[in-house]
């Protein structure tokens, strides 16, 4: 391995762990001002407004990114497709995140509520693996257009399986948890 490419991943490695230490503050952070900020009736119903806006750019650009990985699995589309759209869609995916947390601070959720802790686990599950995600862009960045996911190491594909289960899993616990405490 050349000296370029160590250095280039230590850097990354570095972002990364910023990155996770960024995502685990701000998400600390919103539930911390969520106990002490009691929203009057109009800035709730704006911050909801804002939630919700921001789970529909979130979760829809991730659902997207995560069907191009499975257009991809089943040679529908190449890896470069992939990449292409995981690098249009990140901003979105991390603005709504964004929203979602800077929102949800003002929402005052219930932190006695076994529902709402699985909920807010979710939300930071599915923000971290978010960031591991980032890891596999520059992985396929290394890819010849063609590349096909069989011909990955085993290793390789299990994991990026395994990191789009987990980011399904923990985005529609959040999304039904959200639902089902919203109309209760």
């Amino acid at each position: 391995m050349t000296t370029t490419l160590k250095a280039k991943q230590r850097h990354g490695r570095r972002r990364r762990a910023v990155a996770y230490l960024a995502i685990a503050g701000g998400w600390a952070a919103s539930i911390w001002v969520s106990q002490l900020i009691v929203a009057s009736p109009w800035l709730h119903a704006i911050a909801l407004f804002v939630h919700l806006a921001s789970l529909i750019v979130g979760f829809g650009a991730v659902l997207m990114v995560e069907w191009y990985g499975v257009l991809w699995i089943t040679e529908w589309r190449s890896v470069r497709d992939l990449r292409q759209v995981d690098l249009t869609l990140k901003l979105p995916i991390w603005a709504g995140l964004i929203g979602l947390l800077a929102s949800g601070a003002l929402l005052h959720p219930d932190l006695s509520s076994p529902a709402t802790l699985v909920k807010l686990a979710a939300v930071l599950v599915l923000s971290l693996n978010g960031v591991a995600l980032t890891r596999w862009t520059m992985y396929f960045a290394r890819f010849p257009r063609k590349m096909r996911f069989a011909a990955l190491p085993k290793r390789a594909r299990v994991r990026f399986i395994g990191s789009a289960v987990v980011s399904q899993v923990a985005w529609w616990t959040a999304v039904i948890i959200g639902m089902v405490n919203s109309t209760s």
